[in-house]
């Protein structure tokens, strides 16, 4: 029998952010977790956008950057980390029908594929239902089957598109 981690989120402070750069340099790709800045590898402008990033985002879906993020635990251990983000009215992906959000999710690839981040999915969507938002949605490559299928498996509507890229929606 399997065993199903106990997956919680933790807000990200400075302790939270040293061990997620800890962890994402040791665990995943760079390309998994930062935009390909500065060349290959974890150089000094990824390692610099990461932790600016994060330090934005503690502020909150009303702070300057209206963007969240936590650090994602499983049995105690941090696993990655997982963000909402407001899209603001008035975008095509807002559209009608209320607030917005879009979502994002790493784990280090000794946490994938055992329930992790189908959990903090969840938890994060409970966090968009108390701040108010009435869908959230996601975009991952279409080669992406698991993030697909964890999208799916949290109520998704999935939408491929011409780029290459898939839509999910989630209606809360």
């Amino acid at each position: 029998m399997s065993h199903s981690p106990e997956v919680s989120l933790v807000d990200v402070d400075e302790a939270v952010l040293d061990n997620l750069l800890a962890l994402a340099k040791r665990d995943a790709s760079p390309d998994e977790v930062a935009p390909p800045l500065g060349g290959p590898g974890w150089n000094l402008e990824r390692t610099a956008w990461f932790l600016g990033y994060h330090r934005a985002a503690a502020h909150g879906l009303g702070g300057e950057a209206g963007e969240k993020t936590w650090g994602i635990l499983a049995d105690g251990s941090l696993a990655g980390s997982i963000r909402l983000r407001r899209i603001t009215s008035g975008t095509t992906e807002s559209g009608p029908g209320g607030a917005v959000a879009d979502t994002g999710i790493w784990l280090g690839r000794s946490f994938r594929s055992r329930g992790v981040g189908g959990a903090a999915l969840r938890l994060v969507l409970e966090e968009a239902r108390r701040a108010g938002l009435s869908r959230v949605t996601a975009r991952t490559l279409a080669a992406n089957l698991g993030a697909q299928h964890l999208l799916a498996s949290a109520g998704a509507v999935l939408t491929h598109d011409d780029d290459g890229t898939v839509r999910a929606v989630v209606g809360l």
